[in-house]
């Protein structure tokens, strides 16, 4: 049995009965409570009037044209996507160092995002957005070939079978991708996992699409892509800390 109190601060409560009849609370197996920092609930509240970040509403419809990012003052700069972004750590470097390129991180999660949200504005980042929304859904967002780059940065594996639709690189993904991207634009995939490094090449060649860079250990390569070895986020490092080699490959879909 499981009980959502939102407004209480508690996420989750799942209690577990020896007889699911009777409600003797002396005969409970266990009770695991799951409890929301106060920090979290803030970044909750605060990520919603940031005015570098959209969320998508249950229901809503409107043209891809008509989100922020296809404002006039965007019109002539490169547009580059971080799926799966988090804090934006990847965004915000590219937007610092590129000034005519909008970045555009992309997340369930927007407590995460807050962190780069507030970030972008501290340090006066116009060219940086955030948008809360399912990966799934992101062609409801963008005008078809107007993306110049994809990063995928240290998206979940999805180790188990019953779950490699999830994967960032698996089939559906990849037509998504390829009606968003320019003529020749590019996806950047960085990852620790051995297994989903894999899966890409396989699913990128099985697509028609074509690996253009790749390397099994981004730290010891010299001639991979502007960013992909120069930006470290903290997953990254916490990888590296357990000694696991960071994996990086660049491809085409179109």
């Amino acid at each position: 049995m499981e009980l959502f109190f939102k407004q209480s601060g508690i996420h989750r409560l799942t209690l577990n009965f020896i007889s699911p009849i009777s409600w003797p609370w002396t005969n409970f197996k266990k009770v695991k409570i799951f409890t929301m920092s106060k920090n979290k609930l803030h970044k909750y509240e605060r990520v919603k009037y940031l005015p570098n970040v959209t969320f998508s509403l249950f229901g809503e419809s409107r043209p891809p044209a008509s989100y922020p990012w296809y404002e006039e003052r965007y019109q002539n700069m490169e547009k580059v996507l971080e799926l799966g972004c988090g804090k934006g750590e990847y965004s915000l470097a590219f937007a610092a160092a590129d000034s005519q390129r909008l970045c555009v991180g992309i997340d369930s999660k927007s407590h995460r995002m807050c962190v780069g949200a507030e970030k972008a504005i501290a340090h006066g980042l116009e060219n940086v957005l955030f948008l809360r929304s399912r990966i799934e859904r992101i062609k409801e967002f963008f005008v078809e070939q107007s993306i110049h780059e994809i990063w995928l940065t240290f998206p979940d594996p999805h180790p188990k079978k019953r779950t490699v639709k999830c994967r960032l690189s698996a089939a559906p993904f990849l037509d998504a991708y390829a009606h968003l991207l320019i003529p020749g634009g590019t996806v950047h995939l960085k990852t620790d996992s051995d297994l989903l490094y894999t899966y890409t090449r396989k699913s990128v060649e099985h697509f028609g699409g074509c690996v253009v860079q790749a390397s099994d250990n981004i730290h010891e390569t010299e001639d991979c892509t502007i960013g992909a070895p120069d930006i470290v986020s903290a997953f990254e490092k916490a990888a590296q800390s357990k000694g696991k080699t960071i994996k990086y490959m660049a491809f085409t879909l179109n």
